[in-house]
């Protein structure tokens, strides 16, 4: 009976979600920002029920627990990539059963891959008997040197002056990153960071949440991407729908998320704007689904990429002069210097079209299964902290960068060699955090 309610919860959730996407779009985003690509061509009730019963279809066959890391990753791309790349094209597209439909269908069918990652048995993982101490020692050694690279690139100081134009920091941060100061980055605000947070929580070491807070605070007045200012309330959102091993998880994550979306519009109608929908609506969730459809709609018409511009560079002539985000920045927002960054599904398309999202949702899949293998003698609240922020990635980065610079290879080479014990679980039943 708590089974069939909890179903129905999450479908009411996910209505509630859905309705909240397209009032902020159709209220707030697409009359304050139509001249920037969010227009509203009015779909007809036909395309818009289409569309949702793709969204709603799959929740017939989802849990709403969770209890391997693979499922927080599914949700978070299910909830922040998928629905909106079902509802924003209908707003942007004439037709909308002309060839999106396919693609619709095809990332449908990509959908199920995903999840199904959860429902296989593990295989058993052989563990090294590492001294857990010298473990921790090395990550700090390991932070410490990332934070030497930081400060090597950028100083010590807080800009907090120049934090309200957020577009100056950006432009400042790209004169001064390298190759290595961008991996210190996004390897300390999105895998260290996270790690602290978690580790605090569990173990009630709160200075640690203090300084993984902190580091992003400092690392988001460097580089003034929102993500990381917004990646320690993520952090800790995730942490508490986690709570009682995660048969909560989808309910809250889908309900906190929702929530967010009520607030934003509540404060722009309150406040006569779009500044909040456009914060945490627009830039989080239907951009993607807005991105989505440019790449769709370019690489259609234009040829593929194929990895030219990466792992097969030497081997594949690259046929544009600019990389993908730029060339879509270009083309479809008219400015040369906007990188408009696609979610893994788009990526997927602009490299090899209909196959590419096939393929790269089975590597994601079978990344994620070992993950998965590997956590089961780990705590779950570390192993899914760990993963959450280059998961997050996915909703605005290829799963190639993920890979290695999002931190998803680092996180999985962290849970391996640091021991968390599944024993501290049954501690934090009695001592929610939240």
């Amino acid at each position: 009976m708590k089974i069939k309610l909890n179903r129905l919860v999450m479908f009411l959730g996910v209505i509630l979600y859905i309705a909240g996407l397209k009032l902020s779009y159709v209220y707030f985003i697409s009359p304050d920002f139509s001249y920037f690509g969010y227009i509203n061509l009015h779909p007809t009730k036909i395309v818009q029920i289409v569309s949702i019963i793709f969204v709603l279809f799959p929740l017939l066959f989802f849990d709403t627990k969770v209890q391997a890391p693979s499922r927080v990753v599914f949700w978070i791309i299910y909830l922040m990539v998928y629905i909106p790349t079902m509802l924003v094209p209908d707003y942007v597209r004439l037709n909308g059963f002309d060839e999106i439909i396919t693609l619709k269908f095809t990332i449908f069918c990509a959908l199920f891959l995903l999840y199904f990652v959860g429902e296989l048995p593990k295989i058993p993982i052989y563990y090294f008997n590492n001294n857990n101490v010298l473990v921790a020692g090395f990550l700090v050694l390991f932070s410490l040197s990332m934070w030497g690279m930081i400060i090597q690139s950028f100083g010590i100081h807080f800009n907090f002056s120049e934090v309200d134009d957020v577009y100056d920091l950006r432009e400042a941060y790209r004169d001064q990153v390298n190759r290595f100061s961008g991996y210190a980055i996004n390897w300390q605000s999105k895998i260290i960071d996270a790690l602290l947070l978690a580790v605090g929580f569990i173990k009630k070491r709160y200075w640690l949440v203090f300084i993984g807070i902190s580091g992003q605070i400092f690392i988001f007045s460097i580089t003034g991407q929102k993500s990381v200012a917004l990646s320690s309330v993520f952090i800790l959102g995730i942490i508490f729908c986690i709570q009682k091993n995660g048969r909560d998880f989808v309910l809250r994550f889908i309900y906190s998320l929702t929530c967010l979306i009520v607030i934003a519009m509540g404060a722009d109608h309150f406040f006569h704007s779009s500044e909040y929908t456009s914060l945490f609506v627009s830039r989080m969730l239907i951009t993607r689904g807005l991105l989505l459809n440019y790449y769709f709609e370019f690489f259609s018409n234009n040829p593929k990429i194929y990895l030219s511009h990466s792992i097969f560079v030497n081997f594949i002539d690259y046929p544009y002069d600019r990389l993908p985000p730029f060339l879509i920045g270009k083309e479809f927002f008219g400015r040369e210097d906007l990188a408009a960054n696609a979610n893994i599904w788009a990526d997927s398309y602009a490299n090899f079209g209909y196959f590419g999202i096939f393929f790269f949702t089975l590597l994601l899949a079978g990344i994620l299964y070992l993950y998965d293998c590997i956590s089961e003698k780990r705590n779950f609240i570390v192993s899914v902290t760990l993963i959450a922020m280059p998961a997050w990635s996915l909703v605005d980065t290829s799963l190639m960068t993920s890979i290695l610079t999002h931190g998803i290879l680092l996180a999985l080479l962290i849970n391996y060699f640091f021991k968390t014990t599944r024993e501290e679980e049954a501690h934090n039943e009695k001592n929610n955090y939240f």
